[in-house]
This record gives structure tokens, C-alpha cells and sequence, in this order.
């Protein structure tokens, strides 16, 4: 559905407006509807590079102190790897 969003409805409209069988409306609702799709992907590869570089970060630290096998907290783990290094762990 992505590759449609991103690649396909980008060429159609093109080819639709070329043609001149595109109204405004529909021109509109699709350069939105492209806009959004590439945002989306582009902030989600960002964060993805972001999460990366911290789960890197940790490593070269000795890893993280609390160990879990469960993939769902395997992100508040590398976190609070984090907030140790830099030292932003919230005291008491």
C-alpha cells in the first residue's frame, strides 16, 4: 500500500494532469495524500536511524545495565542506557 501511495499515485497523477483529465479537487487531494505518505516515511527511517544510533551508543558503553529477552522493553532498556551515560536519570 505504501509503494501505491509513494510511487504509483505520483505517476498517475502526473499522467492524469498531463492529459488534462484531472480536476483541481483530485489534484489536490492527491499531491496531499503523496506529501503525507513521503513525510511519514521519511520521520519514520529518521527515528529509525535515531533508535539505531542509540542502541549503538550503549554498546560501545558496555551495554545496557538491565537485561530483558522481551522485545517489547527492549527499547526502555537501550533508554535508560541512554539517560545513564548522559547522566539525565531523573534522582529522587
Amino acid at each position: 500500500m505504501r509503494f501505491n501511495e509513494m510511487i504509483i499515485a505520483p505517476i498517475i497523477t502526473l499522467f492524469l494532469v498531463l492529459c488534462g483529465q484531472s480536476d483541481l479537487f483530485a489534484l489536490l487531494s492527491s499531491t496531499l495524500t503523496i506529501y503525507n505518505a513521503w513525510s511519514e516515511w521519511i520521520k519514520y527511517n529518521t527515528l529509525k536511524l535515531e533508535v539505531q544510533q542509540m542502541f549503538l551508543t550503549t554498546m560501545v558503553h558496555g551495554g545496557p545495565r538491565i537485561v530483558t529477552n522481551d522485545p517489547d522493553y527492549m527499547p526502555y532498556v537501550y533508554a535508560d542506557a541512554v539517560f545513564r551515560l548522559n547522566g539525565l536519570h531523573l534522582r529522587p
